[in-house]
């Protein structure tokens, strides 16, 4: 849960998006900002402030307000392209195909959006993208939430791929909205609602296609700057998650449990799990994830042997890390290595 009452990490330029999206003029800009304590000079060009996760939610809900429109989450959610996060964005423009876009997201979001996390499993046929929502919200909060998450990942996705999303497939949470008929003209692909999590399913078949647009060295240069600015987010807009997955990068994989990482967060096992369970996660997610992750990049990056490999991750028997591979991407490291597909 993110600390909402003095913790500033949301650049405001995400409010002067939301007041552009409903064209106000200087007058406007006191409601647009009521109940945040904030002054109307936040909203002008320039301006660094950083928003409390609070603060950004009051923001959305008085424009919702402001502007009436059940469909704003969608609304907001067209205007957030890539170049709109920084260098973020910067990053995911330049990535070399779309699962490391993706994984960039991810990895760096904490600099720009941490009000939610974003895990991505791979599993036979898609991409499952889940999003979580941080910050403590009502119903009708984290409805518009996810809307404007939807059309976020469609937008890195589109980016990458220079071509609208249609084959893949959209999860919501929330019921069914009387709204649900605009749905169409923001996402372009299926959406299904009262589901268990919000998702966003993209073809695994995609995940290897190439950013025609990637560029080695200014992908270098932006994932350095977002190292630099995640280093520079409070510690209290960083997730149980990614707290867990930062231990366990520090270490040789395999070699510490979950009693060790919980003791190394000052919290019990039973503490550790309860706050990955409200992330939606847990620590065999994560772990998980991460060992994946590596296994894919040695196989496709380095020439090291399946045993090799097997060894560096931590497995003492090359037969239950090729079984885990077969989990993790439907077929077996030799078939992953040749096709070069996932």
């Amino acid at each position: 849960m993110l600390e909402t009452d003095d913790s500033y990490f949301i650049p405001s330029s995400y409010s002067r998006i939301i007041a552009r999206e409903l064209r106000l003029q200087e007058r406007d800009l006191p409601s647009l900002l009521q109940g945040t304590g904030l002054a109307k000079e936040i909203l002008l060009p320039g301006d660094e402030t950083r928003l409390s996760g609070r603060q950004q939610l009051q923001v959305m809900n008085n424009a919702q307000r402001m502007e009436n429109s059940p469909d704003f989450g969608l609304r907001l959610g067209r205007q957030l392209h890539p170049s709109a996060h920084g260098a973020l964005g910067y990053l995911s423009l330049s990535s070399p195909d779309l699962i490391t876009s993706l994984e960039s997201l991810r990895d760096f979001l904490p600099t720009r959006l941490p009000l939610v996390t974003l895990a991505i499993d791979h599993e036979p046929r898609w991409l499952r993208c889940t999003l979580t929502i941080r910050l403590e919200a009502n119903s009708d909060e984290t409805r518009v939430m996810a809307d404007t998450f939807a059309l976020v990942i469609q937008s890195f996705t589109e980016a990458v791929l220079g071509r609208a999303m249609v084959d893949a497939r959209v999860e919501l949470v929330h019921r069914k909205p009387a709204y649900y008929s605009l749905y169409k003209e923001y996402l372009h692909s299926p959406v299904r609602f009262g589901c268990r999590a919000n998702c966003f399913l993209i073809p695994v078949k995609l995940a290897r296609e190439p950013n025609a647009s990637g560029d080695p060295d200014a992908y270098a240069m932006a994932q350095e700057m977002c190292r630099k600015l995640l280093e520079q987010v409070p510690a209290t807009a960083r997730s149980t998650s990614d707290r867990v997955r930062s231990l366990l990068l520090s270490k040789a994989p395999g070699s510490v449990t979950e009693t060790e990482v919980a003791g190394a967060m000052f919290v019990s096992k039973r503490t550790l799990a309860r706050r990955l369970a409200a992330e939606g996660s847990s620590y065999r997610r994560v772990r998980e994830q991460l060992l994946s992750e590596l296994a894919r990049r040695h196989l496709r990056e380095s020439r090291l042997s399946v045993e090799a490999v097997a060894t560096l991750l931590g497995y003492n028997d090359t037969a239950a890390f090729r079984k885990a591979f077969r989990r993790w991407y439907g077929q077996s490291p030799k078939a992953f290595r040749d096709n070069k597909h996932v």
